[in-house]
Order: structure tokens, then sequence, then C-alpha cells
């Protein structure tokens, strides 16, 4: 892994030292902090405006960091992150436009086990990510390489179990609908759209996101497609409340009777999760796809070394 994030914009370093800052005190005894994915290849988005499907968006890149634990208290750790460091840093940039972080948090056991099975979402980490912080006291497995045909197989498995779950999830959502069961069928549109953002992710990457928090799946998945950052915007107060009703559908549908959504808000969110769903499925098969090249080069190269 790479140990300096000096070649990121002064902006940037200043935003990440500050989180670093605040991950070392508030989680002292924490093995590695890790840097990856855009910032750490260098494909970030710095900030962005266009018009997505009619609508005024703005994009940034996110922060990924993975906070490496010594021992296996996910919960604890996630938490904090969330509802400490990560309010913390908001406050200290309050002042100015600035990344949000994106934290995935691994027991150090577990992600050497992952290694050792070259599970490609951590063996890319560690090719590609930026350690700025690093305890010293574990080490990391080497993982073996593994084959693009390897890679498609895991890819193709995972996104037609996911997948065709969304989908199904989606039908049930839209019986709810003439239904006029507004409140069930929102925790029913709640699991398409986890559904679908766990399928980009295992076909990107293998890996998936262990949350339930659809702001939080989201940003994992965007940077695979601008798309993505924009199916649910927030231009105005009924988007928001849209979205944060989807959200809190997960838990609230099932055990909040006040919980209440209305037929017009319900039919918003049909309209925004089926293109949810011909993005997820649009660009699944395109990233399937793309690995018949890379499986044919890896196949000559072999041919060539034999």
């Amino acid at each position: 892994m790479k140990r300096s994030i000096k070649h990121l914009p002064k902006r940037t370093q200043e935003e990440l030292n500050t989180l670093l800052e605040l991950i070392k005190h508030d989680l002292p005894w924490c093995c590695m902090v890790v840097l990856y994915g855009s910032y750490a290849r260098g494909g970030y988005v710095l900030w962005d405006q266009r018009v997505e499907f009619g609508v005024n968006t703005s994009y940034q890149s996110d922060y990924d960091i993975m906070v490496v634990i010594p021992k296996p208290r996910m919960k604890h750790v996630e938490d904090r992150l969330r509802n400490q460091i990560t309010p913390k840093y908001h406050k200290a940039f309050a002042h100015r436009r600035h990344a949000s972080p994106q934290f995935i948090v691994e027991y150090v056991n577990t992600l050497n086990k992952e290694l050792e099975r070259s599970q490609y979402f951590f063996t890319d980490i560690v090719k590609e990510g930026i350690k700025m912080y690093d305890s010293k006291e574990f080490k990391l497995a080497k993982p073996r390489e593994l084959s693009f045909k390897e890679i498609k197989e895991f890819a193709i498995k995972e996104f037609e179990i996911h997948s065709s779950l969304g989908i199904r999830y989606l039908k049930l959502g839209h019986i709810e609908y003439n239904e006029v069961q507004y409140r069930s069928g929102s925790f029913l549109l709640h699991q398409t759209c986890e559904r679908f953002y766990n399928s980009i992710s295992l076909v990107y990457t293998n890996y998936r996101l262990k949350s339930h928090k659809l702001d939080e799946l989201v940003g994992h998945v965007k940077e695979f497609s601008r798309e993505l950052a924009v199916v649910f915007p927030s231009s105005t107060d009924f988007e928001k409340r849209c979205f944060d009703l989807l959200c809190r559908a997960y838990i609230e549908a099932r055990y909040n009777k006040d919980f209440i959504v209305t037929k017009e808000e319900y039919a918003y969110m049909l309209e925004r999760i089926e293109i949810l769903k011909e993005i997820t499925l649009r660009i699944c098969t395109e990233k399937i796809a793309s690995y018949d090249a890379l499986i044919a080069n890896e196949e000559t190269q072999s041919q060539q070394n034999q």
C-alpha cells in the first residue's frame, strides 16, 4: 500500500488529516486507517454540476475509508464513526464545501482471512489503497491473485441472487400499491433498493456493505456510475421527504403504527426505484461482459508463457 496523501489537493489533504485525527482520538486502539476508492486510485471528482434526468445535480466523490480494529466489536465502532466522528468532521468544515466520509470497519483477523482467500475487494484495497495510519501491531496476509475468470464467476453468481430478489420485491411493491398498502409496501421498496445496491457492490467488488442504511449503500456504490448519485434527488422538500421515508421504512414500516406514507409519496418511490432497477441491470450486465476481453487476454498470456 501507498503511505502518503501529499499528491492530493491541499484541501483534500486537510480534510483527510482532520478525519484521521478524529479517528485516532475517538478510536485510539484502532490498528489501521486506509484510504481506498477513487481518491486512492486517482479517479476522484472534486466537484461537478450537470443536468441528469432533467434535474440539476451536483457531485463530489466521497472519502472511502477502512478502519481496521483489533477486536470484533463492529457495531460499537460503526456507531462511533457515524454518530460522533462524522458530525465533528462536518462541523469542522461547515464553512465550506467538503467531501463526505464513507466508512467500513473490519476486524483484523477477518480481514486477513478475506485476503488469504483472495476476496478481491480487499486485495484491491491492499494494491491501490493509501495507509494513512498503522499501529504496526498486526501484519496483513499476502493474497493470491484471482483470475478474471474466477472474478466473473463470482460476479454472475451474486448478481443472479441479489438482482432477482430486488425484482421480486419490486413486483410485490407494485401489488401493495394497487391494494393501497403503502406502509407495508414501503418496507418492500426499501428491500428492493438494498438488493439492487448490493447487486452493484458485489458485481464490482465482490463485497457487500454490512448496513441497511440506504444513504450508506448509495455512498458505497455511486462511484461505479454517476447515475446512481441522482436516482433519489434532493432538490425539493418532497424529494427529501420521500427518500427519508424510504430509509426509515426498514424499521418503522414494520414496528411503528404511526408511520404514514401517502399515495403520492409511494408512487414517487416506485418511479425512482424503477430507474434504479434499470441502471442496476444495465451497469451490472456491462461490467460482467467487460471481463470477457480480460479473460481472453489472460488466457493468451498464459499460453505464451507455457
